[in-house]
């Protein structure tokens, strides 16, 4: 190979090379360009819209609590006839005391001032038809009654419903009074109870 012939091959090998340079500059530049397009397109497209509508509910309702109830806001009920005696066993008379209704009290809330709850009361766990009675050492009885004023004229507290006395327009506790007529004779000593279910209308 002479001079003219190696000087002409070496231009050739430069063009090519050049252009090989070239062809991928230009690739790269319509690559980066491609991308830029694609981009530009994609801020503009929307899937879609749907539009639905949400239920928005809510339920307020009135109570009314009574004492003791599963909710326990407020204390149990309590009517405590205190301690008495049998003055003359022969006689039957007794304590004196028992001459005179005990006042308890049934806690009783409503949350609506315009309530009108009406309420009842059973006759116990140891009642004896419609006879309530306390229930003490071996199976010993003493009868009560549940009273709705402080003396048995005002009527008693029964399965019947009764409306609840209102204090200042608004249902109040609701007042019981308890009434021993007699103290058996055969009384054992010890402590009687008995428990009574109270239920709130409204």
């Amino acid at each position: 190979m002479n001079v003219m012939q190696a000087a002409a091959a070496a231009t050739k090998n430069r063009v090519l090379y050049r252009n090989c340079v070239m062809m991928r500059t230009a690739n790269l530049v319509m690559f980066a360009s491609v991308l830029s397009i694609q981009g530009a397109l994609l801020e503009g497209v929307h899937a879609g819209e749907a539009r639905s509508t949400l239920s928005v509910a809510a339920n307020v309702t009135s109570y009314c609590d009574i004492g003791g109830s599963f909710s326990m806001k407020l204390p149990t009920g309590l009517l405590d006839f205190g301690s008495h005696r049998i003055v003359d066993a022969l006689s039957g008379l007794n304590d004196q005391d028992l001459t005179q209704p005990v006042k308890g009290i049934m806690p009783l809330l409503c949350s609506d001032s315009h309530a009108t709850p009406q309420v009842s009361f059973g006759f116990g766990l140891h009642a004896r038809g419609r006879q309530r009675n306390l229930l003490g050492p071996g199976g010993s009885l003493v009868p009560y009654e549940l009273l709705r004023g402080n003396s048995p004229s005002h009527g008693l507290w029964d399965e019947n419903t009764y409306p609840v006395p209102s204090v200042a327009g608004k249902p109040g506790d609701i007042p019981v009074y308890g009434y021993i007529p007699a103290l058996p004779t055969n009384a054992r000593d010890g402590s009687y109870t008995d428990t009574v279910t109270v239920k709130i209308d409204f």
